[in-house]
Parts: structure tokens; sequence; C-alpha cells
């Protein structure tokens, strides 16, 4: 199975916020779509000899990778517009026709930067402190 948080350098997210980053660009909306026949014997749930249907591993396999790929697509478009990650990624799905089944990944694609934070002062010695005072008298 493909890596399912970081395609191609787009690090997909469905929260609408990136821990630990800071967003320095919104692109928009981002779609990825996946179209699938609802025919079982084409999708591969029933075999064409004797109607017999596959096991629930395989089926999860099959949905889930019907699902990759309509988030994989959606990662390549953010990638092409400048992006590096999507957040608040969803699904939708909708009959195209009787026989056809649109599955759609959607979310916002932007120019996400590790955030970088403050670096702790050191305390200064007794010895720089006292000298300090010194020269200021």
């Amino acid at each position: 199975m493909r890596d399912a948080v970081n395609r191609g350098g787009v690090l997909v997210v469905t929260t609408d916020q990136l821990p630990g980053h800071v967003v320095q660009a919104v692109f928009g909306e981002v779609l990825g779509l996946s179209a699938r026949t609802l025919s079982p014997y084409t999708e591969g749930f029933k075999s064409y000899t004797d109607g017999s249907g596959v096991s629930m591993d395989v089926r999860i396999h099959m949905l889930t990778e019907c699902r990759l790929e309509a988030v994989d697509r959606m990662a390549r478009v953010a990638l092409g517009m400048g992006a590096n990650a999507v957040l608040a990624m969803r699904f939708d799905h909708r009959p195209i026709t009787e026989s056809w089944i649109e599955i759609c990944a959607y979310g916002t694609a932007v120019r996400a930067e590790v955030a970088r934070l403050p670096r702790p002062r050191k305390a200064a010695s007794s010895a720089t402190e006292a000298d300090m005072s010194l020269k200021s008298a």
C-alpha cells in the first residue's frame, strides 16, 4: 500500500491546521477524482466464470485503493499549484450514471513551513553581570 500521509512531497491531513507549522500561502481548493463502475464483475468483486465473490480482505483492499487514487490525484494537483500540504481533506461521492460512481477527495492546498520556535536566552553568569555593572559605573 502507498504512503498514506506524505504523497510525493505533499502532506495530506484531515485537520484544519497543521501543528508545528505555519501556513505561508493558501492556493485554494484542490480536487482529485476517481470513477468506478457499479458492476461487481468489472470491478472484480465477482467472478465472470462462476459468479462467486471475493474475500472481504480483497474487497476492503479494492475500496481503499479507489479512495487512495482520488487522494493521490488531489495531491498531484496541489503540487502543481506550488503547495506542499493539503488541509481539511474530505471525501465525497455521487452517481454519474446508472452504472458509474465518482469518488472525490478535496481539500485546501497550502504552502506550510515548520514553525521556528525562539531560542531560549542563556542566563547571564554572575561574573558577567558583575563585569557589566562595573562598566556602567
